[in-house]
């Protein structure tokens, strides 16, 4: 398959063709991300991540090293998922990296020899909550299930999760749905393996007042802002740079803890060798200080503090953190999504 892929970019190249050029000067960025001296190769990456954000940030990576180029594919981390095990089951994936969150999912690749560990030298003093399995991927950036609120609708702001399950929510709150949303999945594996803080009693309390539910975190964002909603659970990046470009909207951190949301950034083992390095560098590029800033600037919460400085943007540190059990994510999430579609009807 990959053969195929780089015989068409050759024949693609010959026409003037190619999509996904590495354009731009090949400067220095000031802190070592300047790119690498001859540096080439061709990356296929699969993400669940906006498709603008993260254009940016690889047009920033190919800027510094033109020798490299790309090809994105961008959807819902179910439709990911199942386009990476259809291309698995078929012996073998055009991704050279993965980017998504199912955190339980990535183990299961890992456990399959799928994932080639890599550590860079910036992420050895990561938190052990950012990193995983020894190199198998690492947090670039941080995002949390939050809730926002709409500031024209509401006058009283929720402060934890139970405060939006009260009849003045009845037909005005949402959530994404789990079957599509990456996010939402492992905000309802958090919820459920903390019965004391939410539980299922949670979720039955808001199908009570007629709870909604949309197929992304970003149309909620959308409906929120616009007052269709007046308070959703969503990924906490969306809030704060709809607030920052004026929006009525505000956003919380439960107190009884935010959801961090695993998204770490994966090397898949069946990448072709020539462009190991070129993915390597990739993973070094993302924490590199200025595209730490970058990510800062899209409304992220980085992995280095001090991009933060100065900006409205919280540090990991900051944010209190619901307490989350892998080894329970990985074991019980067909039952716990058979129960929310039970509960629910959401397919």
């Amino acid at each position: 398959m990959k053969k195929m892929v780089a015989l068409l970019l050759v024949l693609m190249l010959a026409f003037g063709l190619v999509a996904c050029s590495s354009g731009g000067d090949n400067g220095d960025n000031g802190d070592g991300g300047g790119g690498e001296e001859g540096l080439t190769g061709h990356l296929v990456i699969y993400t669940s991540e906006p498709q603008d954000l993260v254009t940016e940030m690889l047009e920033a990576f190919i800027a510094a090293n033109p020798g490299v180029t790309y090809e994105l594919f961008r959807s819902g981390t179910g439709d990911v998922k199942a386009k990476l095990d259809t291309e698995l089951q078929a012996g073998g994936t055009d991704a050279d990296l993965i980017w998504f969150a199912d955190i339980g999912y990535m183990y299961n690749l890992d456990e399959q020899d799928l994932i080639m560990h890599y550590s860079p030298d910036a992420a050895a003093d990561l938190p052990d909550d950012y990193k995983y399995n020894d190199g198998m991927g690492h947090e670039v950036r941080a995002i949390y299930a939050a809730i926002a609120y709409n500031t024209t609708k509401v006058t009283d702001p929720p402060k934890d999760w139970d405060d939006i399950t009260t009849e003045d929510y009845r037909g005005v709150v949402a959530l994404a749905n789990p079957n599509y949303s990456g996010g939402a999945f492992t905000t309802l594996m958090a919820h459920i393996q903390n019965e004391d803080l939410v539980g299922w009693e949670w979720y039955n309390k808001l199908k009570a007042i007629d709870a909604k539910m949309e197929q992304s975190n970003g149309t909620l964002s959308t409906k929120v802002a616009s007052g269709e909603y007046e308070a959703v659970v969503v990924i906490d990046y969306l809030p704060r740079n709809a607030k920052k470009d004026g929006s009525p909207v505000d956003y919380i951190y439960p107190a009884s803890g935010a959801v961090m949301v695993p998204t770490p950034l994966c090397i898949m083992n069946t990448i072709e060798e020539e462009n190991v390095e070129a993915a390597k560098a990739l993973v070094d590029f993302m924490f590199t200080t200025d595209n730490q800033k970058l990510f800062v600037d899209q409304g992220y919460v980085p992995m280095n503090s001090a991009a933060a400085e100065g900006t409205d943007v919280p540090t990991i540190d900051e944010i209190e953190v619901m307490p989350f059990d892998l080894e329970f994510y990985v074991e019980n999430s067909d039952a716990v999504r058979q129960e929310y579609v039970r509960l629910f009807g959401a397919e």
